[in-house]
């Protein structure tokens, strides 16, 4: 189910109903130059999808141009050297430079994440994509360019909102591609893992022990929060380490979940501080997982948590845990130290 220019690890992988259905919706997609929006949650391979769709597209010999839209700034799209849609200065004639949307002419532009794009740009980017033209001195020409952009996001919700424009939505959301989360195909955990494993294996020139029947059943009843990112993090974890009983603690689980409680009653302290306290303790596990899943990024949980990166900046300090900040310094730069040997990286500029 592989016929693309892509690296093994790259490959979209599995045979579950859903992945039948993605490879269909993605070579249909490829036989259009329309815009595509994928969606899915993080980590279940929305980018690897797109590059797929490139590699199977008539466009596959040319460029493909990632964009990160968390990253754009106003100088994005005042900036020559981001060129796209805009009056730009003459070029001096010695100046060569060719612009990031010239370089994805005859190619394929990908907007990743285009959901936390600032609502301030978004209607730049909306004038940019509509009008894909760059000027050079006195020339100005139209470029040739196939959209495709990705979200975590719901951004009907957002439209409805009015975090998201409306316009710009129906602008990229031409196609609609849903990835599925893992827990939704996990008859494919153990091709991925074993995948993985290999994959990992050869690259790091290390031998593995095979996986047992046990094991893998704890894999499928797992429920992957972190999706495949996750999942190939553990074959990594697998490799390294050389076995099983190293990522064992990663994906048990309790049999039933119990209530966050005080193991004595704490008779004088009112109802309602009792309450805050057992809320804070059941949010602080839940971020630490969600944190540990997202190997500790704080934009990509806080998108997984659905809120805003600040609230969850503003959870982690409220229940108690090591602000971004608080560097320690014999770690090294950007990173965080967390608890025991954990550290949590400084995404402050992710």
């Amino acid at each position: 189910m592989f016929d693309s220019d892509l690296r093994p690890d790259e490959a979209l992988l599995g045979d579950s109903s859903s992945i039948h259905r993605i490879w269909d919706q993605l070579q249909k997609a490829a036989s259009t130059e329309v815009p595509v929006l994928i969606m899915g949650e993080s980590g279940t391979g929305k980018e690897m999808a797109a590059k797929l769709l490139h590699s199977l597209s008539g466009r596959r010999a040319s460029n493909f141009l990632k964009v990160s839209c968390p990253a754009i700034s106003y100088q994005f799209f005042e900036s020559e050297s981001y060129s796209c849609g805009q009056w730009l200065p003459p070029r001096e004639a010695f100046d060569t430079r060719v612009g990031r949307c010239e370089q994805a002419d005859k190619g394929t532009l990908f907007l990743d994440e285009i959901g936390e794009l600032d609502q301030s740009l978004q209607a730049k980017l909306l004038h940019a994509i509509q009008y894909f033209q760059v000027r050079g001195g006195a020339d100005e020409r139209s470029i040739d360019i196939r959209l495709i952009c990705t979200t975590s996001r719901d951004l009907e919700a957002d439209v409805a909102k009015g975090h998201f424009r409306l316009d710009l939505f129906y602008r990229i959301n031409i196609i609609r591609i849903q990835m599925p989360p893992l827990r939704e195909r996990i008859s494919d955990v153990p091709l991925l893992m074993d995948h993985f494993i290999r994959l990992y294996a050869e690259s790091f020139r290390t031998k593995y022990k095979p996986l047992t029947s046990s094991f893998l059943k704890m894999l499928e009843s797992y429920r992957w929060p972190g999706n495949i990112r996750e999942l190939e993090n553990m074959a990594k974890r697998y490799v390294v380490l050389g076995g099983e009983e190293h990522v064992l603690s990663a994906i048990e689980q309790p049999e039933e979940p119990r209530p966050v409680l005080s193991e004595t009653i704490d008779l004088m302290t009112p109802l309602r501080v009792q309450t805050k306290r057992a809320t804070q303790n059941l949010e602080r596990k839940i971020i630490l997982g969600v944190l540990e899943a997202h190997s500790w990024n704080r934009r990509k949980a806080a998108r997984s948590l659905d809120i805003s990166y600040r609230a969850l900046l503003y959870k982690i300090k409220e229940v108690g845990l090591p602000s971004g900040h608080l560097i320690n310094p014999i770690l090294s730069k950007g990173m965080v130290q967390l608890s025991g040997n954990r550290v949590l990286p400084d995404d402050s500029g992710v």
